[in-house]
């Protein structure tokens, strides 16, 4: 592994980790911000990363230790090889060039992960199958959640809840007088942006109540009624995709950020973690 990061093999590195944990392209795409079809050709070898942005988004997405993230961003093996250790033989842990790349690292990408200029190009890159398949924990946010509602098939996320996931779902008040601000913003006809809700709503409900009984409580779902600012979608308490609202802008027109959880209390996850609580406190069980 560490000839394949110092010589900056990508192809090779996908290849080791895929042979130790049989992941599949598309789950380590989600891991490291690429789709199925960037991984397949980085594999391949029609595709040769070089750009140190993407190999730090590799890097942080793989979670690779200090020694790794330098041999590959200075790709010299040298850096991976025995600690450094004092006169009187104590073990430096972490060596000083070491700690500094790392320092470097976190304060220049923090730990958003990636950027898309759209909603229709976050969700053409990063599917939804991809991001909740395997979810055991997903909390939104939001107007209408199309992301879960409408791109997410209503049988998959009954499967989800019976193999144990919890979801807690928090939809803007198809009533109230936040949505009909947003749909005043974005130049609609009074009542579009309300129906679409109420339309995800019933069908989230209707996937609720046909549960078990006993198991009905893992889909959690409430309203609330406050200025849109952004739609929030928190997974197993690691992955964060956080949509922003922009004036006169449909919300597909929107940026969106894919943020991975790095520290536990500093970063932007957190931030939006404590923005979801905040909201899911005052929200209306439904």
């Amino acid at each position: 592994m560490l000839d394949a990061l110092a010589a900056r093999d990508i192809a090779q590195v996908f290849r080791l980790i895929q042979r130790e944990t049989r992941v599949s392209q598309t789950h380590l795409g989600v891991a490291i911000g690429l789709s199925q079809a960037q991984v397949s050709e980085i594999i391949g070898g029609s595709r040769r990363v070089s750009s140190i942005d993407v190999l730090t988004r590799i890097s942080s997405g793989l979670c690779m230790p200090t020694d790794a993230r330098v041999v590959l961003m200075l790709g010299d093996r040298s850096h991976g090889t025995a600690p450094t250790t004092t006169s009187s033989g104590d073990v430096i842990a972490t060596p000083y060039a070491q700690t500094l790349a790392e320092d470097a690292l976190t304060e220049r990408y923090a730990d958003v992960e990636a950027v898309y200029p759209s909603r229709s190009e976050f969700t053409s890159k990063m599917p939804p199958h991809a991001l909740f398949d395997c979810a055991t924990d997903i909390r939104a946010v939001g107007l209408s959640l199309n992301l879960i509602c409408q791109q997410y098939a209503d049988s998959r996320l009954a499967q989800l809840a019976q193999d144990g996931a919890r979801l807690r779902l928090l939809f803007l008040d198809p009533a109230g007088a936040a949505i009909r601000q947003r749909e005043i913003e974005e130049g609609m006809t009074a009542g579009t942006l309300g129906a679409l809700t109420t339309l995800n709503l019933q069908g989230i409900l209707r996937v609720r109540d046909r549960l078990p009984a006993d198991i009905r409580d893992r889909i959690e779902v409430a309203t609330y009624d406050q200025t849109i600012r952004v739609n929030i979608t928190l997974i197993n308490d690691s992955l964060c995709v956080a949509q922003q609202y922009l004036p006169h802008a449909r919300g597909v027109e929107s940026p969106t950020m894919v943020i991975k959880k790095r520290w536990p209390a500093a970063g932007l996850y957190h931030v939006f973690e404590r923005t979801f609580d905040e909201l899911w406190s005052g929200g209306q069980p439904r």
